[in-house]
């Protein structure tokens, strides 16, 4: 099934820029603008670091602490730097040993959300003129994933020492911190390689996005509501673009916003699949709990917007 979708795909976008070449290479290029600008500056000197760090062997000289560090580091770079940090973190400290399958899985959804910068800094005020949606658009998207991570963490703390091997075992590696020009290489390699798979699944979205909007647009002048919410929830830029354009009420389009948000688009899930893979880290699960959690956070948004927002 997937050869067959993966085929079906990729024979729209050569037909596509076979007839029409300015919509996929305009597609393109708007998909490399967006990861010059936004993403590659934002982030590429944290997966560098990140890589490094990781390789060097850092935290396994925190011996019995290890895995509090990598848990604490992974949620505070997560939710700060945004996604993908928290789904390439969570990879590679399991890879490491350092999380269990669980801690691991559950720390890349919680984490692996956009970062506030691009949230309150370019989609809510993209989709709002003023900035009251800001605190509640917060803790929703931060604090109440923030508060689920850490009541999973404490329930499952006891299940730590039955998953994550025994340190004592591995003398040799618990002071193996190593620093040379071998490790820097090798992170600013890794660290590049993230940022290019990122570009790619980016560009590739964004392409097919952008034949989905030009075919919707032959049969309808705008698209619709329902319409809109799907391509955000394939990639998200034109999602937000195109939602901030729809003719509806206010409350409803920050609930929808919401929903986009908390998902992060299918563009998002293929790039962090990407992340996961070669980790043991089932892409599945995650999929399952992003969706649960932004069907959660969509709920919160309805009760804030028709109850809490009134009173």
């Amino acid at each position: 099934m997937k050869k067959i979708l993966f085929t079906f795909v990729l024979l729209i976008i050569i037909i596509y820029s076979f007839f029409f070449p300015e919509i996929t290479v305009g597609a393109a290029k708007n998909g490399i603008q967006i990861w010059f600008q936004q993403i590659l500056p934002a982030l590429l000197p944290f997966t560098i670091l990140s890589s490094v760090l990781v390789k060097s062997d850092f935290l396994k000289s925190f011996k019995g602490n290890a895995n509090l560090v990598a848990i604490l580091l992974t949620m505070t770079c997560g939710f700060i730097f945004g996604f993908p940090v928290g789904a390439k973190l969570s990879s590679d400290f399991y890879k490491q040993k350092l999380l269990s399958e669980k801690q691991a899985t559950f720390l890349a959804i919680a984490t692996n959300n956009f970062s506030p910068m691009y949230v309150c800094g370019f989609a809510m005020p993209l989709l709002f003129a003023s900035s009251k949606y800001n605190m509640s658009t917060y803790m929703l998207l931060y604090l109440t994933p923030l508060a689920l991570l850490t009541i999973f963490l404490l329930i499952n703390t006891h299940a730590k020492h039955q998953t994550l091997p025994s340190y004592s075992h591995e003398k040799k590696n618990i002071s193996s911190f190593h620093l040379d020009m071998q490790v820097i290489n090798d992170g600013i390699i890794a660290g590049f390689e993230s940022l290019i798979k990122i570009c790619g699944y980016i560009v590739l979205f964004s392409i097919v996005t952008e034949i989905l909007i030009n075919t919707i647009t032959i049969f309808t002048n705008q698209p619709s509501v329902l319409t809109t919410i799907l391509l955000g929830n394939l990639e998200i830029t034109n999602g937000i673009n195109l939602l901030s354009e729809c003719n509806i009420a206010e409350k409803e389009k920050y609930i929808a916003a919401i929903q986009v948000l908390s998902f992060g688009g299918m563009s998002g899930i293929a790039q962090t699949a990407s992340l996961l893979s070669g980790s043991g880290l089932s892409i599945h699960k995650y999929i399952i709990g992003k969706v649960a959690l932004s069907l959660l956070l969509t709920l919160l948004s309805v009760i804030y917007v028709f109850f809490i927002h009134l009173l």
